[in-house]
């Protein structure tokens, strides 16, 4: 049966719609989250989850659980930083990071998402009723990964975004499997993303505790932004997947776990992807199902101000609108030829770009250029040393 994780920040309003659509459609399976700002960290900064949700305390884990499985919904926990700045191997951080997880699992969460290989053998040790998952961060991609993970006793794996649409890869993964195997629905990241190393660890350093909020700023989030506004077609080149495709990935692979990206979103944005992919279907603008190439600079927690001095119309997105309905004629052509393997080069199979004038509507090309280039200027700035995050200035 295919089950549904849903991003959250354990608001009570989230489970509120969340529970009408478990009673429609049973595939709400979990909901994850972690506190923005701890010990160990995680993968969103901690200004773009307090942005929409607030300040969140352990108690409020404790008590959005409860409700939580009343409902029969679970809740998976982070602790999924990239890097835990060596504080894991001295005798205090080690002593921090284990009292916060102990804290976590006090809350009865029902499994934590970890990244750092060593945290999962710490947490296995110490924790051994606890269930771990691997984190997308890993990105694992192949058998040899999957086995060494699983010797260290986690019983789900978060496979890596490319493997979505790499089906002989999906086939000898799922074959060589024993842990649970999930896949990620709607990050929207570029294809193969030369940023998305360093993007995970800013993200880290951006949520946990011991790092000034103020040094957080989203380069690589500014950088893919400007590629898509230049190529909209990256947009299509991205792994994700449509709500109407799960089945396929259920019987094809027998994956039945699905996991939504986008926890830093308004509520309103999240019940709304929890509705499509639960539902399996969604009629209207797949734009509005993906995490990432929503953003809007003219409002984002970084660049606000910097927009409005410099005309903050250059930098709010322009209107794209993708049918999802048209967009599944693309995604029967990759399932037809068998997906799309990591040995396939964009530049030279074009199918993206032969299906983008017939799916993707813009309000005016040179607006989405006027986009790019205010991008470009921007970031030209900040690698020439023009502006900067001063001392106090909120992190994004």
């Amino acid at each position: 049966m295919i089950k549904i994780c849903v991003p959250g920040r354990f608001e009570h309003e989230l489970l509120d719609g969340l529970a009408m659509l478990q009673e429609r459609t049973g595939r709400i399976h979990e909901v994850y989250g972690s506190l923005p700002r701890t010990v160990i960290g995680s993968g969103r900064p901690a200004g773009r989850l307090r942005e929409h949700g607030g300040e969140v305390t352990v108690q409020d884990v404790r008590g959005f659980t409860e409700r939580a499985h009343r409902l029969g919904i679970r809740v998976n926990y982070l602790l999924n930083a990239a890097v835990l700045d060596h504080t894991e191997y001295t005798r205090a951080g080690r002593r921090r990071i284990l009292d916060h997880v102990a804290e976590i699992a006090d809350t009865g969460v029902d499994m934590v998402t970890i990244a750092v290989p060593y945290l999962i053998e710490m947490v296995r040790t110490s924790f051994p009723a606890l269930p771990v998952s691997v984190s997308v961060i890993n990105e694992v991609s192949q058998a040899q990964m999957l086995r060494a993970f699983e010797r260290l006793g986690v019983q789900r794996v978060q496979l890596g975004e490319e493997c979505n649409r790499d089906f002989a890869l999906l086939d000898r993964l799922a074959g060589a499997a024993s842990a649970e195997l999930s896949l990620l629905l709607n990050n929207g990241c570029l294809r193969f993303c030369a940023y998305r190393n360093y993007h995970n660890t800013l993200c880290t350093q951006g949520s946990r505790g011991e790092r000034p909020e103020h040094g957080y700023i989203d380069y690589p989030l500014l950088k893919c932004s400007a590629m898509r506004a230049h190529e909209p077609v990256e947009i299509l080149r991205s792994p994700w997947i449509r709500p109407e495709d799960l089945p396929f990935y259920e019987q094809r692979f027998g994956i039945e776990l699905f996991k939504i990206a986008g926890r830093q979103l308004p509520l309103s944005t999240v019940l709304r992807m929890a509705d499509a992919y639960a539902s399996l279907s969604y009629d209207g603008n797949f734009m509005d199902l993906l995490a990432t190439p929503s953003v809007d600079f003219s409002r984002h927690p970084m660049t606000s101000r910097l927009a409005s001095e410099r005309g903050a119309e250059r930098y709010a997105r322009p209107d794209i609108y993708i049918d999802n309905a048209r967009l599944g004629k693309l995604t029967r052509a990759l399932h037809a030829r068998g997906g799309c393997s990591a040995m396939r080069d964009c530049e030279e199979c074009r199918l993206c770009d032969r299906m983008l004038a017939s799916v993707l509507f813009c309000s005016g090309a040179e607006s989405l250029a006027e986009h790019g280039r205010a991008l470009e200027g921007l970031i030209g700035e900040l690698a020439a040393g023009s502006w900067v995050l001063e001392e106090g200035t909120p992190g994004s």
